[in-house]
């Protein structure tokens, strides 16, 4: 069995992730649920006696619960620390979900820390709850709750997603970066990932792309999902629009990575569809950017070579794209 350790507000060792006690609650006359309740709660919270003492709450089952929230509400650093182990120990943990959120404001680090463990066990029903700490103006709440998320995994992708709506821009990098940590657990995140790429800031379109490129979904699901974003109307035939391409222009800064490659080649895929984003892109793009656009707009007809800036086409003649003996439009217009 594993044991909660602490030195001071340091948390040496503390999982709760502890297989779920099958054994019908107790009646609270038991031994360890009146009287001795408080001595129950301090050494939940001891290296020396916890094996005893979980043994103890196992058999006080869930009647142990107002005591323990009372701890967790009232008692003293060492109390509250013994309150939150025995909270997430509970038959039904999940009904001291209320105390267990309160614990990621605990001004104890251990005490935070033990809160998150427990609400990871509880896991998904109480996911939504824990997300929406990410928007607190307390930054050990912000803290505690992202590592809360961080030990749920899977279980805290739709939640996390969801948060990829909320108005505050760092609680959408934040849920973004959480997403990408937990890699393919968080697969079934990526069409709200690809949706919350379609923001002005540069920064922000960085931080969710980064999310997508570190869970890897399938090329061709990204692109399916690009392609959405297009979507203007319920028509399949509106999906393949313009509305996709100026989101993906911009994904063009991220040459080597997935987000960028796939990014490449549905742009390349909608044709002339594509035509206006990319001219414009060719004039005040940025220089990555504006090669990627001349790039796609020779594929789309080797006609617009000639046209390219000096600059740009000196880009492409130099890596190979563009042979060098090619008139350029200005030195037709000399000629």
């Amino acid at each position: 069995m594993r044991h909660f350790w602490f030195s001071g507000n340091t948390l040496f060792a503390a999982t709760i992730f502890l297989a779920i006690v099958t054994s019908a609650p107790a009646m609270a006359g038991q031994a360890g649920c009146g009287r001795g309740m408080d001595g129950l709660i301090l050494r939940l919270a001891e290296r020396d006696g916890q094996d005893r003492a979980i043994a103890e709450l196992k058999a006080c089952g869930q009647a142990a619960m107002p005591a323990l929230e009372r701890g967790l509400r009232q008692g003293t650093a060492p109390e509250r620390r013994g309150s939150v182990v025995g909270l997430a120990l509970l038959p039904m943990p999940w009904l001291a979900a209320d105390a267990l959120l309160a614990g990621l404001d605990d001004e104890d680090a251990a005490v935070r820390s033990l809160a998150a463990h427990g609400l990871a066990r509880v896991g998904a029903p109480v996911a939504r709850d824990v997300a929406e700490r990410l928007a607190s103006d307390r930054e050990r709440v912000r803290n505690a709750a992202a590592y809360a998320l961080t030990l749920m995994g899977a279980d805290a992708a739709p939640a996390l997603a969801g948060m990829l709506e909320s108005a505050d821009p760092f609680v959408r990098a934040k849920a973004a970066w959480l997403l990408g940590r937990m890699g393919r657990g968080s697969l079934t995140a990526i069409p709200a990932l690809v949706r919350a790429l379609d923001v002005a800031d540069p920064r922000a379109m960085h931080v969710v792309a980064e999310a997508i490129d570190l869970i890897g979904p399938a090329p061709g699901v990204l692109a399916f999902h690009y392609v959405l974003l297009g979507a203007r109307s319920g028509s399949p035939c509106a999906r393949l629009g313009a509305g996709a391409a100026p989101v993906l222009i911009r994904l063009l800064t991220r040459p080597g990575t997935l987000t960028g490659q796939v990014a490449f080649r549905v742009l390349a895929g909608m044709g002339w569809t594509a035509l206006p984003v990319l001219e414009a892109t060719l004039e005040s793009g940025t220089d990555g950017q504006r090669v990627a656009a001349a790039l796609l707009l020779v594929k789309l007809d080797p006609n617009f070579a000639p046209g390219l800036p000096e600059d740009i086409r000196a880009v492409l003649v130099e890596s190979g794209r563009l042979p060098s003996k090619q008139t350029t439009r200005h030195q037709r217009q000399g000629d």
